[in-house]
């Protein structure tokens, strides 16, 4: 059977840099990072957000939550580009009381091929009103056309990350979970994390990419790459955000999955924190390209929920998060989610989960466990959670689905709400991968 043309997207990644005065203090410099879907014939898009510190004293300020804009053209190559923002979250003892933070922005665009930089201006204002302010807003863009015939197949991973520390500047033991992302090219290779901690160290997380070199040999890979993000938090002393390291890894594949084992080491760029690790890797190799039944390319579905998760009673406060489905195979799927605080003076809260799933039709039951801490939460010790849930995902049409949940606390190593319930929309990408 021939190629065809399969339901396709236009998606984009996008680094921005924009500064919020926070008074008496000094200014907070964020890093944004951004992936949207385009409309497929309206120039507006919208998708998820990431700010997270690093400029200034607040090392472990992060929010999340969602972007729109609009990129409108005055020439092939130049647009104006309006975008409105709006994130959850906090951290690092700043002054953002219940943690919600809204961005309009402006820039002038210039493409480049596929590469679009944008200068503009910028206004922030967070929760109370003491941090807020415009600055400069500096934007770097990068297009991925999945309705581009002939596409060049990408080869990416999906992966979660366990890490654990003996050697740091806390000279402690410290663990860490978390998900993680690579795009391959033929030698070279480009990879994301985001790990949270979830002993000893509670309250500290990091957000960082890098860039490396690997080969395969049968089925043994080996990976090397240098690092450069942000993170702090859990009173780390992380200065003002940005972190650098290197890391190597080796795994061994089997079919599309694969296990890794892999070491580094992270420090902070003005601050005396580090850690080195020793990680695990448990992942998925998937090589998409824009056509159906291409050498066996099959559409597959990237399914992504947006949520609101509250937890009841007088310690309760609500939360945003995403979660995404990691694998699927019959009723059982693997899941990775984060949801992030924004009401009852908790701001600084975040939470990491890992959630397995057995969904034998709408309705499901799961169990979900990893890491929550900050917003008073926790500070200094561990910071696990465990839940049991039962809830349904009822369908809208091919590409959304409504879902609930009711919430029930198994486990958590500090005091914690102990009931609650999630409501959201589940959103279903189509791709076209071979496995």
């Amino acid at each position: 059977m021939g190629s065809v043309q399969g339901f396709a997207q236009m998606t984009s990644i996008n680094f921005d840099y924009l500064t919020v005065d926070e008074a008496p203090k000094e200014p907070i410099g964020f890093v944004g990072t951004g992936v949207s879907i385009h409309h497929p014939s309206l120039p507006i898009y919208g998708g998820i957000r990431l700010n997270n510190a690093a400029v200034g004293i607040r090392a472990g300020y992060y929010t999340f939550g969602y972007h729109a804009g609009a990129r409108l053209s005055l020439t092939d190559q130049w647009f104006i580009h309006p975008r409105l923002m709006y994130t959850t979250g906090g951290g690092a003892e700043s002054n953002d009381g219940s943690g919600w933070f809204i961005t309009p922005a402006t820039t002038l665009d210039r493409r480049f091929g596929d590469y679009t930089l944008g200068v503009g201006a910028q206004y922030s204002y967070v929760s109370t009103g003491v941090i807020t302010g415009s600055s400069a807003y500096f934007s770097l863009n990068k297009q991925i056309d999945f309705k581009q015939k002939g596409l060049k197949p990408f080869h990416t991973q999906l992966f979660t990350n366990t890490v654990y520390s003996s050697l740091n500047e806390r000279n402690s033991d410290i663990g860490f979970i978390g998900v993680g992302g690579r795009s391959f090219q033929n030698r070279t290779y480009q990879s994301v994390y985001l790990t949270a901690a979830v002993t000893d160290l509670g309250g500290y997380m990091d957000v960082y990419g890098g860039y490396g070199l690997w080969e395969q040999f049968g089925a043994w890979r080996f990976l090397t790459e240098v690092n450069f993000g942000t993170g702090g938090g859990g009173r780390a002393p992380a200065g003002g955000g940005l972190l650098y390291g290197a890391g190597g890894e080796v795994q061994y594949h089997h079919n599309q999955y694969f296990m890794g084992g892999s070491a580094g080491v992270l420090k902070s760029l003005d601050g005396p924190f580090y850690f080195s690790f020793i990680g695990l890797h448990l992942g998925t190799d998937f090589n998409f390209t824009s056509t159906q039944n291409e050498i066996g390319y099959l559409p597959m579905d990237l399914s992504i929920e947006n949520g609101i998760r509250t937890y009841l009673g007088e310690d309760g406060f609500s939360n945003l998060g995403i979660a995404f489905r990691l694998y699927r195979k019959g009723m059982i799927q693997l899941r990775g989610e984060s949801y992030w605080a924004f009401t009852d003076g908790r701001g600084a809260y975040a939470e990491g989960l890992f959630g397995l799933r057995l969904q034998p039709n709408i309705w499901f039951v799961e169990t979900q466990v990893g890491a929550g801490a900050g917003g008073g939460i926790n500070l200094w010790g561990a910071a696990a959670l465990a839940f049991v849930n039962a809830g349904f995902e009822i369908p809208v049409n091919d590409y959304w689905d409504i879902t609930g949940r009711g919430i029930y606390n198994v486990y958590s190593s500090q005091a914690f709400p102990t009931y609650g319930w999630q409501l959201g929309m589940t959103f279903n990408i189509p791709f076209n991968t071979q496995f």
